[in-house]
């Protein structure tokens, strides 16, 4: 029997992380670094502006489910820009062929992925809109906590742990 071949990298997949997304495990160590990233400047990104006044806090009170999901997509072009700058200089950086260098291409490829494959954002935030306990938006009601290498984000109105990333060191 034929085994499947990972969508990013081409390599055999060894195991199933993302329901309907053929993604090998070593694909999805680099998109869960990429997507924790991103979840985290996205819920913490603050409006500007007239957020003060009663109207416009209203109106930023009662975002909706499909504000949100706009909200996670409408940064993500700068991100892939900025994060394929960062590899790029440190692959010059690197210069030789080495497991440093491997993880830097095969980072630049999630990340190509990522850009060819916008839906993807939809599929992996579609939980983390809104607190699964009390219903609040993670955008509006979020805390964050380190705990050793661990990054907690939970929700700030009733203490529910949204989502987890192991964060050790940040390149």
């Amino acid at each position: 029997m034929e085994r499947k071949a990972c969508t990013i990298c081409h390599g055999e997949l060894d195991s199933t992380h993302y329901e309907s997304y053929d993604i090998c495990t070593e694909c999805f160590d680099l998109m869960e670094d990429l997507m924790s990233e991103y979840f985290i400047k996205t819920i913490t990104r603050r409006g500007t502006g007239a957020s003060g006044e009663m109207y416009s806090k209203y109106l930023k009170d009662t975002i909706d489910y499909v504000t949100d999901y706009k909200r996670i997509r409408e940064k993500s072009k700068r991100y892939f820009r900025d994060v394929k700058e960062r590899l790029e200089t440190a692959m010059e950086a690197e210069g030789e062929a080495g497991p440093e260098q491997r993880y830097l291409e095969r980072m630049i490829s999630v990340l190509g992925w990522l850009q060819d494959n916008p839906t993807f954002y939809n599929y992996y935030f579609k939980e983390y809109y809104s607190c699964p306990n009390c219903g609040a938006s993670i955008f509006e009601h979020f805390n964050q906590q380190m705990v050793g290498d661990w990054l907690m984000i939970t929700c700030s109105q009733c203490d529910t742990l949204i989502k987890k990333y192991f964060l050790p060191k940040q390149v």
